[in-house]
């Protein structure tokens, strides 16, 4: 009886444990197949996450500095580009001359950058983005390698002056064509310069001119006084305009009035400053008005210049100049009334005796001479070569 109760009793042990086992196995089974479709839904729901589109984007750039790396600072800021500075050498300005040609500008470009700081002092930076919204200009300086412009002080543009009579050449070459001849001491426009020829403009021709035949004010002072004269001079000719301004000064009148040989008394000496203010109250060329007395006169010894005062046969009429010829109170007088009646009646469009205002055009009605206005003329170059 108590073998079978033994037995009995292990038999129940074994019983007891199989069904341990069992649950055990069945947990595990269930745990499975739980885990197993928790990890298909994970799945799922990432590759719909990966589909739609997230609504609410996080920068997680911007999150992680704010809330992880306090020492870094995000930036987006508009910065300046700095410009580049060029040096030229150029041949047509003074040597060791600096010139701007173009003035440098700053650019824009806007940058965003993650900045690392260390103790609230700033360290380094990452550029993350750069974009150009405006381009820099770059500053150009051109930097002078002429000697002869240094020398004589001048630049391309501004005047020089011939030392000698020269001829303007078509090329920078002796047996180039001549296009014109420039009188000594008259100025140009210097337009270009090379080693032995300097290129000009001189009224509305332009050429070549030798370089060793040129000077500048800077290195020769009173060539700018020794222009001006040559200016009058080069103005003189057979049609000019009488009532051009002369450009003679009161000096210049008694330079070429006084100490000619054949004004024994003086006349046209003594009076040089009532040609002078002639010219400038009526607008008639002085000499030309000095000119006529000299001619009609024979420099102040004709019956009329010595008896009435009248250096110039005004009103003297071929039937009976003697008697009809006008008497003045005084040379000065006699100045100022044929003046007058010149700018009147014989170079103003309106005057009764207008045929233009050049010498010849004077002629036609004031003498009847017809080659008058040639032996006018030739006084006036007389006169105007004392100048020098």
């Amino acid at each position: 009886m108590k073998k079978e109760r033994v037995n009995g009793r292990v038999i129940i042990q074994i019983s007891i444990m199989w069904v341990f086992v069992l649950a055990i196995i069945l947990t595990s089974i269930i745990a499975f197949f739980r885990n197993h479709i928790f990890a298909t839904s994970i799945v799922k729901e990432e590759k719909i996450s990966a589909v739609e589109p997230n609504q609410n984007a996080v920068d997680i750039l911007k999150l992680m500095v704010e809330n992880n790396y306090s020492n870094k600072k995000l930036v987006n800021e508009e910065r300046k580009i700095d410009f580049l500075k060029q040096e030229v050498q150029d041949d047509q300005l003074p040597k060791g001359e600096k010139k701007v040609i173009q003035k440098g500008k700053k650019g824009k470009k806007q940058v965003k950058a993650l900045q690392q700081y260390e103790n609230n002092k700033f360290v380094s930076e990452e550029i993350l983005e750069s974009n150009i919204i405006t381009e820099p200009i770059d500053k150009i300086t051109h930097i002078g390698t002429s000697e002869f412009l240094e020398k004589y002080k001048v630049h391309i543009g501004e005047e020089m002056y011939l030392t000698e009579t020269t001829e303007l050449k078509k090329e920078a070459k002796k047996d180039s064509k001549d296009l014109v001849t420039i009188n000594r001491y008259l100025n140009f426009e210097v337009l270009e310069v090379s080693k032995d020829w300097t290129k000009v403009k001189y009224k509305e021709f332009e050429g070549y001119l030798p370089n060793k035949k040129l000077t500048s004010e800077a290195v020769t002072p009173i060539i700018k006084e020794q222009n001006r004269i040559a200016l009058i001079k080069d103005s003189l000719n057979k049609d000019m305009d009488l009532t051009a301004p002369s450009g003679l000064t009161l000096s210049d009148y008694k330079t070429i009035l006084g100490y000619n040989a054949s004004d024994k008394n003086s006349i046209f000496a003594d009076n040089y400053e009532a040609f002078y203010n002639a010219e400038q109250k009526y607008g008639v060329n002085g000499i030309f008005i000095a000119a006529i007395g000299i001619h009609e006169s024979a420099w102040g010894n004709s019956y009329l210049a010595k008896e009435k005062n009248n250096l110039f046969g005004y009103r003297a009429y071929d039937r009976d100049p003697i008697n009809s010829a006008q008497d003045f109170e005084s040379y000065v007088d006699a100045i100022n009334v044929v003046a007058e009646a010149l700018s009147k009646n014989y170079l103003t469009p309106t005057g009764s005796y207008y045929n233009g205002t050049t010498v010849e055009a004077v002629n036609k009605k004031y003498a009847s001479d017809k080659a008058w206005h040639e032996k006018v003329f030739s006084y006036m170059e007389l006169l105007y070569d004392k100048l020098g």
